[in-house]
């Protein structure tokens, strides 16, 4: 038997518990015995690396904590942290995490390149955010994030009074009638190219509102997809579509 094949820590202990001059390699029990420790640890088997060691994954830890770092199995996890509901669909996992998110690998390392998605973004930004929560920034960036750079999204208090001309919008920032207590809308312009995008992302919304408002507060969602109107909605794939919405 080679002297691999024994553990490199017998060097470390004591000289009564350390091979003797005169024994055999396969009479020395602790050496073999340690064999299996340190392959825990350094991830080698004698002098051949068979897998990622503890203390490997030790000097890495971090990455395990970063969002654009850390395994797609994890994300549910970080996202716990900051009470946030991640969306499974392909919009907010991306490809690449949407193709790794049911595998069962043996070991769950850190990715060796930085990954971007919009649950990855959502997780890092959510920090700050949660400073804001309960308020209708707060709220509105929230609403931001889960429907997407396109949408256009408006919270408003409609405490001001409606006076024409002076560009109120019913439905936008001013209701008819008078306004319950704690009372908000927020109005959403969604450039939905089809009627079951245009669903998920009014359910989104719904579920942002009602989970992220304060629970004495009542609202009202208006959602507007866009069409074509000079000088009020004409930038294309924000404001406008052409020809119309698809099932």
């Amino acid at each position: 038997m080679s002297t691999s094949t024994l553990s490199k820590y017998t060097q470390y202990l004591p000289a009564i518990f350390q091979k003797s001059y005169n024994e055999a390699d396969d009479e020395y029990f602790l050496g073999r015995f340690l064999l299996a420790f340190e392959r825990q640890l350094t991830g080698r088997n004698g002098t051949v690396s068979v897998e990622t060691g503890i203390e490997d994954l030790l000097d890495r830890i971090d990455k395990y904590f970063d969002p654009a770092n850390t395994p797609v199995q994890f994300l549910p996890w970080l996202a716990g942290w900051v009470g946030l509901e991640l969306e499974e669909n392909l919009e907010f996992t991306g490809y690449e995490d949407d193709s790794e998110k049911d595998l069962k690998p043996l070991q769950l390392l850190p990715l060796a390149e930085k990954r971007a998605s919009t649950n990855r973004t959502m997780i890092e930004s959510m920090l700050q955010l949660y400073k804001k929560r309960g308020t209708w920034d707060g709220l509105t960036e929230y609403l931001q994030f889960y429907s997407g750079n396109g949408t256009t999204i408006t919270v408003d208090e409609c405490e001001s009074p409606t006076r024409l001309g002076i560009g109120n919008r019913v439905g936008y920032n001013s209701v008819v009638g008078r306004a319950g207590p704690c009372f908000f809308s927020v109005y959403a312009l969604i450039p939905a190219h089809s009627s079951s995008i245009l669903k998920e992302k009014v359910r989104m919304l719904k579920e942002v509102i009602e989970r992220e408002k304060p629970f004495y507060t009542n609202y009202i969602l208006n959602v507007e997809v866009p069409a074509m109107r000079v000088g009020a909605q004409a930038k294309v794939g924000s404001e406008t579509l052409l020809g119309g919405m698809v099932e």
